[in-house]
C-alpha cells in the first residue's frame, strides 16, 4: 500500500503560508488584527488576540492549531502597533482627536488641544473611558487647583487611555 496524500491539511497550510523569500526567513504571513481584535489564519478559525500578549496570543494560536493540524508551532512578530487616539471636547483651544504617542495625563490633553478657554469649569471635567465589559464610565475629575498652580500634585489627573474622551464643560454662570 502506498499513500497517496499525507496529512493533506498540514501541506494545504504550507502551500498557503509558504513565503520564503520573505525577510524574516522560513515560512511566515503578515496578518493584521481587525477592529474587533481577531486575527484570521489559514485552516483555523478566526483567533480573538484582543488584550493578550504576545506570548499568550502564540499560545491560543498553537492550541487551535494542534487541534486543527497538530505538529503546527508559531512565533509572533509584533511589526506595528496601531495608533491610538484621545478625543477632547468642551471648553478647550482646538476641540479634537489627538494621537497617543506617549503616556498622557488629563492635563496633557488639555494642553494638546490648546488649553482650555475662559468659562471653562476646570473643577467638573470629565472623562469617560469604556470598561472591559464595554459599559460606558465617567470619572469626574478636579483639575483647577493643578492648572491655576494652587495645588502642585493634583490627586485627579489620570492617565488617558485609547479612545478616552474628555470634557471641559462650561462653568455654571456660562451655561
Amino acid at each position: 500500500v502506498t499513500p497517496i496524500a499525507v496529512n493533506t491539511k498540514l501541506e494545504d497550510l504550507l502551500t498557503t503560508v509558504d513565503s520564503r523569500a520573505g525577510t524574516l526567513g522560513g515560512l511566515h504571513l503578515v496578518v493584521n488584527v481587525t477592529p474587533a481584535g481577531e486575527i484570521q489564519l489559514p485552516g483555523i478559525e478566526s483567533v480573538c488576540v484582543q488584550g493578550l500578549s504576545l506570548e499568550e496570543a502564540r499560545q491560543e494560536i498553537d492550541a487551535q492549531y494542534d487541534a486543527a493540524i497538530p505538529g503546527v508551532q508559531t512565533t509572533l512578530v509584533l511589526v506595528e502597533r496601531a495608533k491610538r487616539f484621545i478625543y477632547v471636547l468642551g471648553e478647550v483651544g482646538q476641540a479634537g482627536r489627538f494621537e497617543l504617542q506617549g503616556p498622557t495625563t488629563a492635563m496633557m490633553a488639555i494642553s494638546m488641544a490648546g488649553g482650555w478657554t475662559p468659562g471653562s469649569n476646570l473643577r467638573q471635567v470629565v472623562v469617560f473611558r469604556r470598561g472591559d465589559d464595554w459599559r460606558m464610565m465617567a470619572t469626574m475629575i478636579d483639575l483647577r487647583g493643578a492648572l491655576y498652580a494652587r495645588r502642585p500634585v493634583p490627586a485627579d489627573d489620570i492617565w488617558m487611555n485609547d479612545s478616552d474622551i474628555l470634557l471641559v464643560p462650561k462653568t455654571p454662570i456660562e451655561q
